[in-house]
């Protein structure tokens, strides 16, 4: 059956509004020295606020997962887009500690209700479930890269610095008031089922795989995360350049490189992209950390590309392996617990890093996360390869086997 013209424009509108709650998440980002700066923050402070916006994120997946399913997917949209706009404003007009981590847990909120309302809506919309993936994914990461990427340059040569990009954006959500014209794609027939915390588990014939894809993606979000955090005092300590623009640019590098890393590997089987993918964060890692001691912005930059392309195949890999192995009744189950894992890695060890920094120099704290990383690295590629061929549930394996044929 054909798609309506109808359809189309609101899978396009979707997307878009899923790209701009995205960029949401990153525009802070080159502005962060300039907060700690005027606001006497140290690197700790930084990073906490930065996983405040994970925390909400994870605080949805486990709450709200099925809020779209019940509510309808319209309305959560207009909801995350209105999260979007409040997180812009609190940003504007409460330049302070408070405002930032009240700006930040707002966009983690309209981040976490956004992603699976639109890769729901995309899907019913385009009858494509792969497709609708994949361009949620695309949005995703581009998104985080335009974000930090539109805040640098504009920040960089405006009069205003910490308003200019906040007020751009919030122009950009302006669509979003086409929300309510767009056709519903949830029915319900008698009445809705309660909103209840979601319960969460693996099957325990699929865990060992499980485990070896969640340790690639938390890996995967760790560097993602670090950079997101710290790119500008990156910059600024050990290569002793400054700027907005450097700082978002860098930024966007990693996360374009993520979404890049992503379409490279569409074809090919989840067993050989988890591996590819996380052994390239270290190998990132030990760039950045020679960048620091030869102070090279070429060797910053190659680190930023190679970790931003492993994190994205590490996502890809992970979460097709997980898709792959899950019996079809539990995957929205099993894939929130594999986002879980991924947003984990936004806190955890970026928040470990900004622990270390208030008592070692960045080039020590940098190897010791390297060597982290490098070891769960190496932990989860030799899981990933050691899963066997004879998968746990007849139709999705011979489809597996397929794939991986």
């Amino acid at each position: 059956m054909a798609i309506s013209a109808s359809s189309r424009r609101a899978a396009w509108l979707g997307a878009y509004l899923l790209l701009a709650v995205m960029m949401a998440g990153t525009l802070p980002t080159p502005l962060y020295p300039l907060y700690a700066q005027r606001l006497g923050l140290s690197p700790l402070w930084v990073t906490l606020v930065f996983a405040s916006y994970a925390l909400a994120i994870l605080f949805k997946l486990l709450v709200f997962g099925k809020l779209s399913d019940l509510l309808g997917r319209r309305p959560v949209l207009v909801l995350s887009v209105g999260l979007t706009g409040a997180s812009l404003l609190a940003f504007l007009y409460w330049p302070s500690l408070p405002g930032l981590f009240v700006g930040r847990i707002l966009s983690g909120m309209a981040v976490g209700l956004m992603v699976g309302a639109v890769t729901a809506y995309l899907a019913e919309l385009l009858r494509n479930r792969a497709l609708a993936a994949l361009i949620t994914s695309l949005c995703n990461m581009s998104g985080l890269g335009l974000g930090a990427l539109l805040s640098g340059a504009v920040s960089q040569y405006a009069a205003q610095p910490l308003h200019a990009s906040y007020q751009l954006l919030l122009g950009m959500l302006l669509p979003g008031l086409l929300l309510p014209w767009l056709p519903e794609t949830v029915k319900h027939e008698g009445p809705r089922p309660a909103l209840r915390l979601q319960r969460l588990g693996i099957p325990a014939e699929i865990r060992q795989a499980f485990m070896a894809a969640a340790m690639a993606v938390l890996c995967g979000f760790s560097f993602l995360g670090l950079f997101a955090a710290l790119a500008g005092r990156f910059l600024a300590v050990g290569l002793h350049r400054g700027g907005f623009l450097l700082s978002g640019g860098m930024v966007f590098s990693a996360f374009c490189c993520a979404a890049l890393g992503q379409l490279l590997v569409v074809r090919m089987p989840p067993r050989k992209v988890v591996p590819a993918g996380v052994l390239l964060l270290p190998l990132a890692l030990a760039c950045v950390w020679l960048a620091f001691r030869l102070a090279s912005m070429p060797l910053f930059l190659a680190g930023a590309a190679v970790g931003g392309m492993g994190a994205g195949m590490a996502l890809r890999g992970g979460l097709g392996l997980v898709a792959m192995l899950s019996p079809a009744e539990r995957l929205a189950e099993v894939s929130s617990c594999f986002f879980v894992a991924a947003y984990l890695g936004l806190i955890v060890p970026v928040v470990g890093v900004g622990i270390l920094l208030t008592r070692l120099d960045m080039a020590s704290v940098l190897a010791l996360f390297g060597l982290l990383v490098g070891a769960l690295a190496m932990a989860s590629s030799r899981a990933v390869l050691a899963q066997t061929e004879v998968l746990p549930h007849g139709g999705v394996a011979e489809g597996a086997r397929s794939q991986e044929a």
